[in-house]
């Protein structure tokens, strides 16, 4: 079956090829496109020793061959690392592309579901086909390479069976209904170690995994989708003992290769919005039992539920548009965890444009959670530890304003800032509500406030295209018994010279007080050009490059000490054609 699904991907886009044969002869009938890039990097340092490559560089680039509106495109770099090359062209996978037909042939990676396949990499082909309505993947492939015993290091940790798994993916939407289907199997190469010491743990596993998401409307106001998934997982096939086909689902029973080490697991996610003229709410649920997993993804979520809401409005024609994100989280769905957590959500976000030019926004958000745990039962001991508890609030609230104004001369003004506070608390705590209620008990790192803001004003030159911007930021931190503060100014220009070199130019200067005590005070100084000739033909191709320097210069604060500093140059080169 895994061979007949091979050949299919590799035969599909031969068969779509021949179908535009009539190009044959005519222009156009093949294409090659791409580009090269070059990135050197020179560093060098003062006053201490250089922590970067004196020199680097690297080349890059891609070339894309279509025939007959087949395409193939090649990537590859080269690159060098203290004197030494390594894997100098790293040509790792194709996408072969023919109309609604894309096809993934290599080291790949692909995505159907977060329940499913996520983002996992396999080497092997894969397939998307998207003919009107209708949406189509599959893949095939090695998921896990064989890891073998080696005694000279012990790896037993790291030892793996080699890995084989496809599965596909049906979908289909019209006017806003939809459903998809989802199917995935991985199954672990039990020959592929020859040496299996007695103390490994490993043990050849195998997955099938099914899907089913729904999406569907009612009205013009009310949209639902759902997900449901379903894993079956044999964590030791080489067990004999065989179980009988109810504890799992029958329609998938002739694909399960089911033992007493066979368990299922489920996964839902379900949501529904609601809008009416300026006002919207949407409710989310999701549940992923304890222990969910598929061979399909290197790591997924699991042993938790998620009630999230979700109301907007929009008030005075849209000038004023209001969003509350709100909602809760929990573990130890079966009762069986030895740790308990909870977690709140909430946020509040305005946006409003009171008049022309002129924006405000804020935002609002209270972060909290607790844990808890749950220790053994015994009548005769109680250990203190056992029941130390922790509960954690952050909340943060932050503002912006901006305004425009000016025709030739056109000026920005910018104002934002950012207040948060975090806390821990810990102790004997039994139970503990949402946003910091109900919550007593040691506070042992107390609050730490975090307060930033910035100003800054931009001009613009209609005539001469230029611009000269400058800002003004400031940070304060509290901690415990310790006060950071950090301010200082910063300015920008920018202006064309000659019509294809572009000018940028900036410095920053910022102080540093801890406990207000000078701690470090830094300049940062920035030059770049950038360069478009425009004299160079089209007909050859694009071509663009830059430089850019930095100078960071750290001045001394005690007098025993000495100024440091990092310089850096950069170039940068582009070719496409």
């Amino acid at each position: 079956m895994m061979r007949a699904f091979f050949c299919f991907c590799f035969l599909l886009p031969v068969l779509a090829f021949s179908q535009n044969l009539d190009k044959i002869g005519k222009k156009g009938m093949m294409k090659v496109s791409g580009g090269l890039n070059f990135s050197s990097n020179l560093n060098q340092a003062y006053g201490k020793t250089l922590a970067r490559d004196p020199f680097s560089w690297v080349v890059g680039g891609n070339v894309t061959f279509s025939v007959l509106d087949f395409s193939m495109p090649f990537t590859f770099s080269y690159t060098n690392q203290g004197g030494n090359f390594t894997q100098p062209f790293n040509i790792t996978a194709l996408h072969p592309t023919y109309k609604k037909i894309k096809g993934h042939v290599g080291v790949i990676s692909m995505s159907f579901s977060p329940y499913t396949l996520a983002g996992l990499n396999f080497a092997g082909a894969g397939l998307e086909y998207t003919p009107g309505k209708w949406k189509i993947q599959g893949f095939g492939g090695r998921l896990k390479k064989q890891v073998a015993f080696i005694p000279e290091i012990n790896n037993i940790e790291t030892m793996a069976y080699r890995r084989w798994g496809g599965g596909i993916s049906v979908g289909y939407e019209d006017k806003g209904y939809g459903a998809t289907f989802i199917l995935l199997k991985a199954s672990d190469q039990r020959t592929s170690l020859a040496v299996i010491p007695n103390s490994a743990t490993i043990t050849p596993m195998d997955n099938i995994v099914a899907s089913l998401a729904l999406k569907g409307k009612i009205g013009k106001s009310i949209l639902m989708m759902a997900e449901y998934a379903s894993s079956i997982l044999t964590r030791n096939t080489e067990l004999t003992e065989k179980i009988e086909r109810k504890t799992y689902a029958k329609t998938m029973s002739p694909l399960v290769n089911g033992n007493q080490s066979t368990i299922a697991f489920g996964a839902f996610n379900g949501s529904i919005n609601y809008q009416y003229k300026v006002f919207s709410i949407g409710a989310k649920y999701e549940r992923i039992d304890p222990g969910y997993t598929t061979l399909g993804g290197m790591y997924f979520n699991n042993d938790l539920e998620n009630i999230t809401l979700t109301p907007a409005i929009a008030l005075f024609r849209g000038k004023l548009n209001i969003n509350i994100n709100t909602g809760v989280q929990r573990n130890n769905l079966n009762n069986l965890s030895a740790n308990e957590m909870k977690r709140w959500v909430g946020t509040i976000a305005l946006s409003s444009m009171p008049f022309k030019n002129f924006t405000v926004s804020g935002n609002y958000s209270n972060f909290s959670s607790f844990s808890k745990r749950n220790p053994a039962s015994d009548p005769f001991y109680n250990p203190v530890g056992d029941t130390l508890n922790f509960y954690q609030i952050s909340t943060n609230a932050s503002g912006s304003m901006s305004y425009n104004f000016g025709k030739k001369r056109k000026s920005t003004l910018m104002l934002n800032g950012n207040y948060s506070v975090s806390e821990n608390i810990t102790g004997r705590l039994e139970d503990a509500a949402a946003f910091g209620f109900n919550v007593s008990g040691a506070n042992q790192t107390g609050p730490v406030t975090v307060l930033t803001g910035m100003f800054g004003h931009t001009l613009s030159f209609e005539k001469s295209k230029s611009s000269l911007g400058w800002t003004i930021n400031g940070s304060q931190s509290r901690a415990m018994s310790n006060e950071n503060l950090y301010f200082g100014p910063g300015v920008n220009y920018s202006k064309p010279i000659l019509k294809w070199i572009n000018l940028t130019t900036g410095l920053t200067y910022n102080q540093n007080y801890t406990n207000s005590k000078l701690a470090n005070h830094v300049m940062n100084t920035r030059v770049g050009l950038s360069f478009k000739p425009t004299w160079w033909d089209k007909k050859f191709g694009s071509l663009n490059f830059s430089m850019n320097g930095s100078l960071v210069n750290r001045f001394a604060v005690a007098k025993t000490s000495k100024n440091q500093g990092d310089i850096a140059l950069i170039f940068n080169l582009n070719y496409g054609f």
